[in-house]
């Protein structure tokens, strides 16, 4: 009898032994992270069979179990991967928002002060200070023009770490955990099952937790053990003690681009468009959605400004000469027609092509690919930014299917094997951009033909009657400065050359004007198409023999007719298919970046609620909570301590029983 007692007893002091450690236990990790509370199950022994029918013999701990809800840990798994991709895509849309709103470092004030200057040149057409006023305006605007290209390129650049150091730090976590599974499998055959390494599997889920961070994870527990990890659209990272490695690659387009390869083995494949949450998700969504967005946005509002600039200078006249005819205008600022960019997706290649601006008011944001397939034979046009098919057929329908894009596409050698390219229309523009015009004189203010009536050699009026004629406007460059003068002789009998009122033209295209200043003397409009597509208007009552005469301009200096034409562009519509102009075109980048970071924001604080909830539904049943374990030591303590007073009564009687005998 007092060997059962004291096997009892000892069998008590043994397991209150066991709590109170795995109580301790529990207690000095309270702030280790993926830790989940322990707690040691006890059982009672097998009874023995007496005449007097069965007696206990005692307890035994049966296991240490650790308390974790697989539900839960879920739960956080995919409330990290949201708060990641928001966390990441915020941190980055942010430093983007900050420096397009910014009124400082934005493009619309220096585009502002621009057509200020343009305005004030205007006012003052032959001030030098006004025009160099100008052109130092010029040159701030495009200053800030590539002062913005050059954050987006530094923000390209801390995409491109942060995809390294991501995928890096995956697939350090992933090899981590292949090896936790090999130990953890070990383990548990080696407690036949039932008694698990539950320190370690904290480990591992911690870490499967910090993958989800930087990506989204599906996991699958094996029987054995093991946890089999799942990313993408079901690639597997960590299969057993095996796990893949992410790392980074450099797109086959583009240099400046990394995609995101999974090593398997031997085999190696690309999964960029299939990352899905996590931090990896938010950077690469923020690159194609935002920072590659508002580059090709901003290349484009350079590409119309300089364009469209560039073609109204050209229609007028410097002030560099002495007399006339004076100089026509040349490029204001460096001509982006050449700005596209092709990349070829090739090792080797053995087709070529070019590319150009068609017309700037049609052009889009988004990158082409063009693929041409079956040796040459067939083209097929892929708008990237909705994968829409703009054109599929042989070479004869390419090009006039990219003009309707905006772009020109010519075929310099054909190619014999299939290949692939990348058009990227306004991506490097503003790089190129510069300001072409370095001399105030150069400066193309005035329009370059006038118009008026005829005069006697001193310069006194010839006619009579009350004829006006408008200062012509152009459209082009052609017959432009003109070779001689135009004069405009009025007929009231047979001017028009088929018997009617008009004017009889000398030196200009050929044919007369009919004009009848009894039903249209309140104006009528004529166009010389030879000569500039020239347009003017007659206007009032001539008489027989009243003379106009169209010349070049021989006094530009106090001109402003083109500088007033070029100040218009400010408020015309002159990108998106013509319907809106450079600044709200700009405010549109502005915006756009603006309401993605606004609703980053707005998911960012939703997630970070839910992660919190998330996190506090799990401490509730896996956290230890310490008066919880306070009250258990004193529990345990209490039944050691009574475990050991058995031990020490079963001492007794048996000292007695000896000494009885004895």
């Amino acid at each position: 009898m007092a060997g059962s007692i004291f096997g009892i007893g000892t069998s008590g002091l043994l397991t209150a032994q066991r709590q109170l450690a795995t109580a301790s236990h529990n207690i000095s990790n309270v702030n280790t992270d993926g830790y989940s509370r322990q707690r040691a199950e006890q059982e009672a022994r097998r009874p023995q069979f007496s005449g007097s029918g069965y007696i206990g013999t005692g307890v035994d701990v049966q296991t240490t179990v650790r308390l974790a809800n697989e539900f839960l840990e879920e739960q956080i798994r995919n409330s990290n991967s949201q708060f990641g991709k928001f966390d990441s895509f915020h941190g980055l849309s942010t430093q983007i928002d900050n420096i397009l709103a910014n009124p400082d470092s934005g493009l619309t004030p220096t585009l502002e002060s621009f057509f200020s200057a343009l305005q004030e040149a205007n006012d003052n057409p032959s001030s030098t200070p006004s025009r160099q006023v100008l052109l130092t305006e010029a040159n701030t605007m495009v200053d800030r023009f590539e002062l913005l290209d050059d954050r987006f390129r530094q923000l390209n650049n801390q995409v491109n770490q942060s995809l390294v150091d991501v995928t890096e730090e995956i697939s350090s976590a992933a090899k981590s955990i292949a090896k936790m599974n090999v130990d953890i499998v070990q383990m548990l055959g080696a407690g036949q099952g039932t008694n698990k390494p539950n320190d370690l599997m904290d480990q591992r889920e911690e870490l499967i937790k910090q993958i989800s961070e930087k990506i989204d994870v599906s996991v699958v527990y094996q029987d054995d053990g093991a946890a089999n990890l799942f990313i993408g659209s079901g690639q597997s990272l960590v299969i057993g003690g095996v796990a893949s490695q992410l790392e980074t690659q450099t797109n086959r387009f583009n240099a400046e681009n990394l995609d995101i390869i999974m090593t398997q083995g031997a085999g190696r494949i690309d999964i960029t468009s299939s990352v899905t949450g996590g931090e990896l998700q938010g950077v690469l969504d923020f690159k194609f959605n935002v920072l590659d967005t508002s580059r090709r946005s901003l290349g484009r509002v350079a590409v119309a400004l300089s364009e469209e600039m560039n073609t109204q200078h050209r229609l007028g006249m410097t002030l560099q000469a002495n007399s006339a005819p004076f100089p026509m205008g040349g490029d204001f600022f460096t001509s982006l027609t050449n700005s596209p960019q092709i990349l070829d997706g090739q090792t080797t290649s053995t087709g070529s092509y070019s590319s150009s601006i068609f017309n700037s008011r049609t052009l889009t944001t988004s990158d082409y690919q063009l693929d041409v397939t079956a040796g040459g034979a067939n083209y097929t046009l892929t708008r990237l930014s909705d994968k829409a098919t703009i054109y599929s057929g042989n070479l004869a329908g390419l090009n006039a299917a990219a003009n309707t894009q905006g772009i020109n596409i010519a075929e310099g050698a054909t190619p014999v094997v299939d290949e692939s390219f990348v058009i990227r229309p306004t991506a490097t523009a503003v790089g190129l951009m510069d300001v072409s015009v370095n001399n105030v004189l150069d400066i193309a203010l005035a329009g370059p033909v006038v118009a008026g009536a005829a005069t006697s050699a001193g310069g006194g009026a010839l006619n009579s009657g009350t004829g006006e004629i408008s200062l012509p406007e152009i459209s082009n460059t052609v017959g432009i400065p003109l070779a001689g003068n135009i004069s405009l002789t009025f007929d009231a009998a047979n001017g028009n050359g088929v018997g009617g009122p008009g004017f009889v033209v000398v030196g200009g295209p050929g044919g007369n004007l009919a004009y009848d200043p009894a039903t249209e003397f309140g104006g009528k409009s004529f166009t010389f198409a030879a000569f500039g597509n020239m347009t003017f208007t007659t206007a009032g009552q001539p008489v027989t023999g009243d003379a106009f005469v169209i010349s070049n301009n021989s006094a530009p200096f106090d001109d402003n007719r083109n500088g007033l034409a070029m100040s218009l562009l400010q408020t015309t519509k002159t990108i998106e298919n013509s319907s809106t102009d450079f600044q709200s075109a700009y405010g549109i980048i502005v915006s756009d970046v603006g309401t993605k970071t606004h609703s980053a924001e707005v998911d960012l604080l939703a997630q970070q609620t839910l992660s919190e909830q998330a996190k506090a539904e799990r401490e509730s049943y896996s956290g230890v909570n310490l008066d919880e374990e306070a009250a258990d030591l004193l529990k345990f303590q209490q039944a050691y301590q009574a475990s050991a007073r058995v031990i020490s009564i079963a001492d007794e009687m048996f000292s007695t029983l000896i000494n009885a005998v004895g």
